[in-house]
């Protein structure tokens, strides 16, 4: 997975609110093992138990064979290495294969693994313009290469389990150091919790909010260590981090759609708070859990947008009709989610960002998503926590169609038995089909 560096920098300013991590080890209590935070010390005894306090010692790299690389870079990534396990207070299990490559061939592997998924984009194109998101004269793919090129310094291979380096002069500045934290961080935790493997299990199984969940949850982790790390640098060093993450080339991002900016940078900073959030709770113990308890939920876009939500407010499943559609192929059925629903409503239109409250409402629902090659068709059906939240979400969707949706389109928005019917397409008589075949018409 590649990572979006130029979107996040403005994260920045989150670094003073960062505490530096105290000194970390590893309690050994009789009959069990677990990592906790604590100062090194005697042993206590506490009733007939008895804890040891034991230094954490990360896992040590040797990185004397790496080649393409100066002695000075080789010790600051064996430095950054040691500093990502204290700082996430988990070890690695085996020290990833660090792969040093030109920037050309970074930015070609860059672009390989974008385009693994590349024959989801015409698809995605179809859609995001049949609701408006993109302009009818956009290129999907080349806005998406253009972003994720832009910026990175290094990336988390999830399918070699490599940490890709592009190679650089005789010295790592600060902001690369920091994004190697980022990107060790990644290794780690896969190496613990197999997330990469979770996350492509979602994907194959069309489990898409739950993705978005489960990648904010990555991210966040990840983010918050790197976060960490800055935060513990001298005050020089923090500064020279500010400048070099100003300096980054971010105009691709800004001239790219909103609704694709927001998509791409929510696992970033929405995963950023709600890690924060469950690790004032209980420290890098419940980070950790969440990697096993989010796939076991399910997880969604809501328990990540409201952390109170997180393993409480759970998504009901949603029954939406079959419908055959002549001469178009079913893409997808998945959940449409929460945050799909902001990027809707937030994309300029006036009326529906006043909407923006109604989509807390949000309970549950699935989509059904058509292409015939050129056109799309789209039906959501969704479900609020309450009646009120029903009303308000039609409200806001119809707004949405009235102030974003492409006028040549149809779009229907339409309530039954309790349920929000939102149905568009490029033609009215596809459309009209839909509306028939779930009832409505």
């Amino acid at each position: 997975m590649t990572r979006l560096w130029s979107l996040v920098l403005v994260l920045i300013v989150l670094v003073g609110a960062c505490t530096t991590p105290g000194d970390t080890t590893t309690t050994i209590a009789a009959g069990q093992s677990s990592s906790t935070t604590a100062s090194e010390g005697p042993p206590t005894t506490s009733g007939e138990t008895t804890t040891t306090s034991v230094p954490f010692a990360p896992l040590e790299a040797d990185l004397s064979g790496l080649e393409g690389v100066s002695e000075e870079v080789k010790a600051q990534l064996t430095d950054v290495i040691r500093e990502s396990q204290e700082i996430r207070e988990l070890a690695f299990m085996s020290i990833p294969n660090i792969v040093v490559v030109t920037r050309e061939d970074y930015e070609a592997r860059v672009r390989a693994k974008l385009l693994e998924s590349s024959d989801d984009f015409p698809a995605d194109e179809g859609l995001y313009k049949l609701l408006g998101l993109l302009a009818e004269s956009a290129d999907y793919q080349q806005l998406v290469l253009e972003l994720v090129s832009e910026g990175t310094g290094g990336f988390y291979d999830d399918e070699t389990h490599e940490v890709v380096v592009p190679a650089s002069s005789e010295s790592m500045n600060v902001l690369e150091r920091s994004i190697m934290v980022h990107e060790l961080v990644h290794a780690i935790t896969d190496q613990h919790f197999e997330f990469a493997a979770a996350a492509a299990a979602m994907v194959d199984e069309n489990r898409l909010d739950e993705f978005v969940a489960y990648q904010a949850l990555s991210e966040g982790d990840a983010f918050f260590a790197q976060l960490l790390w800055v935060s513990s640098l001298s005050s020089e060093e923090q500064f020279q981090w500010i400048g070099e993450s100003l300096a980054v080339d971010q105009s691709a991002a800004t001239s790219a759609p909103r609704f694709l900016r927001e998509s791409l940078i929510f696992p970033y900073d929405t995963g950023l708070a709600f890690v924060q959030s469950i690790h004032d709770e209980g420290g890098w113990d419940a980070v950790d859990d969440a990697y096993t308890a989010m796939v076991g939920l399910p997880g969604s876009s809501e328990q990540i947008i409201t952390p109170d939500d997180y393993m409480r407010d759970l998504p009901v499943s949603v029954a939406i009709p079959d419908v055959d559609l002549a001469g178009y192929e079913l893409e997808r059925t998945s959940v449409w989610g929460e945050q799909s629903f902001r990027l809707m409503l937030n994309q300029g239109t006036t009326a529906g960002q006043a909407m923006l409250p109604a989509v807390d409402g949000w309970g549950g629902d699935s989509y059904h998503q058509w292409f015939d090659g050129e056109n799309s068709a789209l039906l959501i059906v969704f479900e609020g926590d309450t009646q009120q939240d029903v009303d308000e979400m039609e409200e806001g969707l119809l707004a949405y169609a009235l102030e974003s949706a492409p006028e040549d389109n149809f779009v229907w928005v339409e309530q039954a038995d309790g349920r929000l019917f939102f149905i568009a397409a490029d033609a009215t008589e596809v459309g009209e089909q839909i509306r028939a075949a779930v009832g409505l018409g």
